[in-house]
């Protein structure tokens, strides 16, 4: 048995939670050089073409998703509109990913390389 393991067994139960708990308002330790960085979502999609749908495209300015979207480009989304309603279906996760009621910011998919020869 190593001496951590020896160590823990010999802590009481308070007095792992107060450790624990002393954890907690401590800094997080510096990541290593090494160690990958993840990038930040978007905020919007430059390089992604804007209202590519017709039906979007008919829309007025203000019905449309206020956030750049990937379905807005991408020739697997099917966009429909009522009175009321404004949704996108994908034909690719057979679901309904964007709509007024859920305006999900879908930022990136890899839908739109689906049906496409390598």
């Amino acid at each position: 048995m190593d001496a951590k393991a020896e160590t823990t067994e010999k802590l009481s139960d308070d007095d792992l939670i107060t450790s624990a708990m002393e954890a907690l308002h401590k800094p997080p330790p510096a990541a290593p050089a090494h160690a990958m960085t993840l990038p930040s979502p978007p905020s919007t999609l430059p390089d992604m073409p804007t209202a590519t749908s017709p039906t979007l495209e008919a829309l007025d300015p203000n019905r449309r998703p206020k956030f750049a979207t990937a379905c807005e480009g991408c020739p697997n989304s099917v966009w429909f509109t009522s009175p009321t309603e404004v949704k996108c279906y994908c034909r690719v996760m057979y679901l309904v990913t964007w709509s007024v009621k859920e305006p999900n910011q879908i930022t990136a998919c890899d839908g739109v390389f689906v049906g496409q020869d390598d």
